[in-house]
């Protein structure tokens, strides 16, 4: 049986109302004091702290693995052997234990479902080491604005630990996990640093659970998003939601609007600027279109619609609204005319991307041909300049990761590049370049890097031709000394496997 607390908050406010009445308090005086019940002792089958071993791999030096790291974080029970939590606690996880109140033993638990752009995962657990079953909390689809907020979790050092906070607002976030908008919730006044994981409560109500935080803020994943998740989890085939697959800009000026030839009056209305390749509106959405309204709702020139709880919130929420595979009907201003089009939600993961945005626990895809390194491109590998990588990174890749990313084709699914080069008697006079993009090998454009691989199995050329983007010198090496200088390369530089490609490619 799954508890809502609000239940047993209505239990103690009547109980407390009775004295308090008796004592000569006012009915106003025991509302204020609604929030004020502690949930501690409620909440010690519910509540759990995660033991997470992670690991993943070297971005330089692809066939290598980080050292093995240990990370805690915090959980919910939604059912008997069911723990919420979020995407990011275990994304590089090879192992997760939780502990529970009041015990030592660790039990095991399996991610069953991770979703990076929603940034939950549910887990389960082993029955057959956990001493009895966790009772589960029903998240309740609230928005307490402006009221406090009391934040509960299971510390590592096996208390029950709280923390308060008031709700500020609602509004569309980037992802700490991914490249997707959500809907978060924003509490200020916070009197402790909030935790990934831990469950928000609004007089009584589970309404979301923390998913950033510092000394002053914190972000919550709301309810009504954590809903939408375990509902789509109990189905056979979790399919995900709606992703954005286009990008707008205001549309204030008067100009451009008489330019798109749209009436006075309509001052209403976002500018469709770019339309990518994945996602939601990629295949029905033009550039140059304007997003009047979507399912109804009308759009400010901000791309902003008006919330019956949340006021002006961004259109992104709409589309994360619905299941990929669901139907929304967009009204645009279209060549000089209002139009209704039909547009299926699309759900989109990273490695669909040109540039996939994350590689979470995978190894990264590599091929080493006489000690020249291939890799593809991605948004981990470019996090190798650092803090502020974006300002530091060669403006050639940052450009395929920002302007291209969402725009893979059929002729093009990856960014190959040659990292380096490991100096062997057989590459003398390259050993200098690196991070060079590559357009072609023998004279076929690069799909992607399975065209490397087959380049150097091929029996059709006795030569390996590569060519690179920006007039940078080609690359030829002679297959008949391959193997050979293969294994040396692997002998000197202590590598297990000349190469790695997912096998779903």
């Amino acid at each position: 049986m799954k508890i809502r607390y609000s239940k047993l908050i209505t239990i103690a406010v009547m109980l407390s109302g009775i004295a308090l009445l008796a004592g000569g308090c006012s009915s106003s005086q025991i509302s204020e004091d609604v929030s004020e019940v502690d949930l501690s002792e409620s909440m010690k089958q519910s509540l759990v702290f995660l033991e997470i071993t992670n690991s993943g791999y070297d971005q330089y030096q692809p066939w290598k693995q980080t050292p093995v790291g240990k990370d805690g974080g915090y959980g919910c029970a939604v059912g008997p052997y069911e723990i919420l939590t979020t995407a990011e606690n275990v994304a590089n996880a090879t192992l997760v234990q939780i502990r529970c109140y009041a015990q030592n033993e660790l039990v095991s638990a399996t991610v069953k479902v991770i979703d990076h752009e929603m940034n939950l995962a549910l887990l389960t657990l082993d029955k057959d080491t956990i001493k009895a079953p966790l009772a589960p909390i029903d998240f309740v689809d609230s928005f307490p604005k402006g009221k406090d907020l009391t934040t509960y979790w299971l510390s590592s050092g096996n208390k029950l630990t709280k923390a308060r906070s008031t709700l500020d607002r609602a509004e569309m976030r980037y992802s700490d996990t991914s490249f997707a908008k959500t809907l978060v919730y924003r509490a200020t006044n916070v009197s402790r640093s909030f935790g990934d994981g831990e469950v928000c409560f609004g007089y009584g109500d589970a309404i979301g659970v923390a998913c950033w935080g510092n000394d002053t803020d914190a972000t919550m994943i709301p309810a009504e998003a954590i809903n939408r998740f375990l509902s789509q989890v109990k189905t056979d085939t979790y399919k995900g939601f709606g992703q954005v697959g286009f990008r707008v800009f205001a549309l204030l000026d008067p100009t451009m609007r008489r330019f798109l030839k749209m009436p006075p009056d309509m001052d209403y209305g976002a500018y469709v600027r770019t339309v990518y390749n994945l996602g939601t509106g990629s295949d029905e959405l033009k550039t140059g279109d304007v997003v009047l309204s979507i399912d109804g709702k009308t759009l400010n020139p901000y791309g902003r619609y008006k919330d019956d709880r949340y006021d002006r919130i961004s259109f992104e929420n709409i589309i994360l609204q619905k299941s990929d595979g669901d139907k929304l009907s967009f009204e645009l201003w279209r060549d000089g005319r209002i139009q209704t089009i039909e547009v299926t939600a699309k759900n989109f993961k990273a490695n669909q991307m040109l540039v996939p945005y994350y590689m979470y626990g995978k190894q990264p895809e590599y091929v080493v041909l006489s000690g020249f390194v291939f890799q593809t491109l991605t948004r981990n590998y470019l996090t190798l300049w650092g803090d502020g990588w974006p300002g530091k990174t060669p403006p050639h890749l940052y450009h395929y990761y920002n302007d291209l990313s969402f725009k893979p084709t059929d002729d093009r699914q990856d960014i190959v590049i040659l990292n380096y080069v490991l100096p062997t008697d057989s590459n003398l006079g390259y050993q200098q370049i690196s991070r060079l993009v590559v357009s072609t090998v023998n004279g076929k454009k690069v799909k992607s890097i399975n065209d490397i691989l087959d380049a150097s199995t091929s029996s059709d050329n006795d030569f390996i031709v590569f060519e690179f983007e920006m007039d940078s010198p080609k690359l030829v090496i002679k297959k008949a000394d391959l193997m050979m200088e293969n294994m040396k390369v692997a002998q000197m530089y202590g590598i297990p496997k000349l190469h790695y490609i997912e096998d779903s490619k």
